[in-house]
């Protein structure tokens, strides 16, 4: 997995998992059965765990980037289904996923600048995983 990313699992409740990337961001997973239901992005010192310590799949990050990236995780989701292979699927979404690490570095591949609005390219191309704003990915 390298080091860039570490997979912790919850079982007890379906699985539950939680990816960090870097020092980048934490990624709460959802799954039902082999199928990721969905998925929330937060920053790296945000919180995951509720009070009992329990990962947190409701709360949504506090920042409007996460936000941001969590609206495109949503959209990849839909964008990988492959209902007959749920392994290509995570492996396709964790790919995905993975170009994040460069969320704060990577400028957006048309209008070449790393802030519009404030936010850096939050989109990534699901083919090419290139960075992009939301406004210049049309």
């Amino acid at each position: 997995m390298g080091h860039d990313r570490m997979v912790e699992l919850d079982r007890c409740s379906g699985v539950r998992g939680r990816v960090t990337l870097g020092k980048v961001l934490k990624a709460i997973v959802v799954m039902r059965s082999l199928f990721i239901d969905r998925t929330i992005i937060k920053a790296y010192h945000e919180h995951v765990l509720t009070d009992d310590g329990k990962l947190d799949i409701w709360s949504k990050s506090s920042h409007q980037v996460f936000q941001k990236v969590t609206d495109h995780a949503t959209t990849a989701l839909l964008h990988y289904q492959l209902p007959q292979m749920p392994d290509v699927v995570v492996r396709s979404f964790m790919t995905w996923l993975r170009s994040y690490i460069k969320l704060f570095q990577a400028p957006c591949q048309r209008c070449g600048r790393f802030l519009q609005d404030g936010l850096p390219p939050t989109w990534r191309d699901f083919r090419t995983l290139e960075a992009f704003h939301d406004t210049c990915r049309q």
